[in-house]
């Protein structure tokens, strides 16, 4: 009798050690994940954290194919199309025009810390110093608007120039212009698609964001540009 105890008694700690071991080697992989995690952007990691709480909860945490996985913005705004994947229709879409004949691109699709951007350079939409839309603006809008529709993400219209001063009759400054030209996208997109007003606006940065040094004739090209941005989400503030 006293060697069954004595053999009950040493089960019973076996299954004890077990058991700690089990829950420092999960808390171990708790903290090496948010380690890691953290050092990514702040976005990604409250996705990753969400996954875990729910997991610690009793809820799952986990995606479809069975791996922890952080949505892209626009995922997380439509919960549909992927942003990889509405950044692959728009330059499918825009490939025809994407290009002049002297090799320089004219529309190009690029994501940064706004969300994705349809980049077109002014020659494009606009003749020079002129604020109305060309033919072939409205053609490169009639291809961008089928695909934006796709989410609910805040749709916000940028306009820039370069550092040359303009004083015309129409246009007194370079801000004058580069709202100008902003809302008269917005307007095409209001009008002709009737894309709904709270999910758009407007905002002109004259020649005060460029993207290349304004030194010569072909940078200060880059600089006068429209921006048709995806914003991260659906608010119009981000």
């Amino acid at each position: 009798m006293r060697k069954k105890k004595h053999d009950e008694d040493h089960e019973n700690a076996e299954r004890w050690l077990l058991t700690y071991a089990d829950l420092i080697t999960l808390l171990l992989a708790f903290f090496i994940m948010m380690y890691v995690f953290s050092k990514r952007d702040a976005q990604k990691y409250e996705e990753v954290a969400s996954h875990l709480r729910a997991i610690f909860t009793g809820g799952t945490g986990l995606a479809e194919k069975g791996s922890i996985t952080a949505s892209s913005p626009i995922e997380m705004a439509s919960r549909g199309a992927s942003s990889g994947d509405i950044k692959r229709q728009l330059e499918s879409e825009l490939l025809d025009m994407n290009r002049d004949k002297g090799g320089s691109k004219n529309i190009s699709v690029l994501s940064d810390e706004r969300g994705i951007v349809i980049r077109v350079l002014d020659k494009t939409f606009f003749d020079e110093g002129r604020a109305d839309l060309k033919e072939g603006a409205r053609a490169a809008l009639d291809k961008i608007v089928p695909i934006i529709r796709k989410v609910n993400n805040h749709i916000r219209i940028e306009g820039h120039t370069d550092n040359v001063p303009i004083n015309t009759q129409e246009f007194k400054s370079n801000w004058e212009l580069s709202v100008r030209r902003a809302t008269e996208v917005v307007r095409y997109l209001l009008e002709k698609h009737g894309l709904p007003p709270e999910r758009i606006s407007a905002t002109g940065y004259a020649e005060y964001r460029p993207v290349a040094d304004n030194d010569s004739p072909k940078s200060r090209a880059l600089n006068r540009r429209i921006e048709i941005i995806i914003t991260k989400s659906e608010d119009a503030s981000e």
